[in-house]
C-alpha cells in the first residue's frame, strides 16, 4: 500500500469510522498490534481502549462530525488536522449534558503497515473543550 491508500485509510478511520460508533469497520482498519499512544489514564493502547473511547464520545456527544483540515503523508505516516463539531448530549468529564454544539481541533499523527493503522498519536485540548461545555462563549464569538 502506498501514502495514498494510506492516507486515505486515515481519513476514513477518523471521519466515519470512529465519530459513526463504528466498531466493526474500524477493527478492520487496524492492524494486529495496533497501539494508541494517548489514552485516557488507567487504559491499554490496543484496539479495545481506542473502541472504548469511541462509545465514550459516542454516549456524550451527537451528531459528531470530523472535518479534515488537512491531511499530509510521508512513507507509513500520515498526519491529520481535523476539526469534531457535534452536540454535547450525555456526561463527559464530570460535566452533566448541555446540549450545546461545539467544535474542537484535533492533530492525529498515523503510522501504517500494509494499509492498516498500527499506530496512533493524538493532540487534542479536552481542557478546552470541557470549559467550552461548562461556559459557552458568548453570542457572535467563533
Amino acid at each position: 500500500m502506498g501514502t495514498h491508500e494510506n492516507k486515505a485509510t486515515a481519513v476514513a478511520v477518523h471521519t466515519r469510522a470512529i465519530p459513526g460508533n463504528h466498531g466493526d469497520a474500524l477493527a478492520t482498519l487496524l492492524g494486529p498490534g495496533f497501539r494508541n499512544h494517548d489514552t485516557s489514564p488507567g487504559c491499554e493502547g490496543g484496539v479495545d481502549a481506542l473502541l472504548a473511547m469511541m462509545h465514550w464520545y459516542d454516549e456524550a456527544f451527537e451528531d459528531q462530525r470530523v472535518e479534515v483540515l488537512h491531511a499530509v503523508a510521508e512513507g507509513d505516516l500520515v498526519a491529520l488536522h481535523v476539526e469534531l463539531s457535534a452536540r454535547h448530549t450525555g456526561f463527559f468529564r464530570g460535566v452533566a449534558p448541555t446540549g450545546r454544539r461545539f467544535r474542537v481541533r484535533e492533530m492525529h499523527v498515523l503510522r501504517f503497515v500494509e494499509g492498516q493503522e498500527v499506530e496512533h498519536w493524538c493532540v487534542r485540548d479536552e481542557s478546552a473543550l470541557v470549559r467550552a461545555l461548562a461556559h459557552p462563549a458568548p453570542v457572535g464569538a467563533g
